[in-house]
């Protein structure tokens, strides 16, 4: 209990504060500067690694969209580790108002979307001036954690963002997150997860595609 509150309030705070101080290198270089404190301590205090397989290249691509499966309360900090500078993150509203994490991701650029909402072209166009400027765009084309590390029926949005903004759509497969911090979980467990990058998939794929790229890799 006490390192699952070290690693979720620790590295927030640090992050405010690293941000805030570096404001005047820029508000770009400054969000980096916060993801990269934010996640390198968070995974650290958390007693989480990772193991990466696939061409860490793909990680650098700038601009570009990313898609995750999503299993576990961990996968944020994860990919933001992964991807680690100009980045913006899609976030359930929820968050928003959390005390901690509200005010950190919405210094670093968040996007804050509504369940009823969905992740589709009326929530997702306001990310296309930022894929103009270069960042990255992570998001869960699930929508919510899975319960049980199935997968759950793929969203169309990320194709979509891809497709508008003619960028690449790359898939990162997280295949054991939900070890360390299953969904409604609150303990996290120390541990190794395995994670695949794949190259680059075409946005004309229909969601059904992308979910069984996904499936074929967690198979494997």
């Amino acid at each position: 209990m006490l390192r699952s509150a070290i690693a979720f309030v620790l590295p927030a705070l640090v992050g405010m504060i690293v941000f805030v101080l570096s404001l005047p290198l820029g508000r770009r270089r400054a969000a980096n500067n916060g993801i990269y404190l934010v996640t390198r301590l968070g995974l650290m205090l958390a007693g989480i690694r990772l193991q990466v397989q696939g061409d860490a290249a793909l990680l650098r691509q700038r601009p570009a969209v990313y898609v995750i499966n999503h299993q576990s309360g961990t996968d944020p900090i994860i990919i933001a580790w992964l991807l680690r500078r100009d980045i913006v993150a899609i976030a359930k509203h929820e968050l928003c108002y959390h005390p901690l994490l509200g005010p950190m991701m919405r210094m670093l650029g968040a996007v804050f979307v509504k369940r009823e909402q969905g992740v589709g072209p009326q929530v997702l166009a306001p990310l296309l001036p930022k894929l103009a400027r270069g960042y990255a765009v992570g998001l869960a084309p699930e929508g919510r954690r899975s319960r049980d590390g199935t997968l759950q029926p793929f969203k169309g949005g990320a194709l979509w963002l891809a497709q508008q903004a003619g960028v690449p759509l790359i898939p990162i497969v997280l295949h054991n997150s939900g070890d360390i911090l299953p969904a409604r979980g609150h303990l996290i467990r120390p541990g190794t997860v395995r994670v695949t990058l794949l190259p680059p998939v075409p946005a004309t794929l229909t969601a059904e595609q992308l979910q069984k790229v996904f499936a074929d890799a967690l198979a494997r």
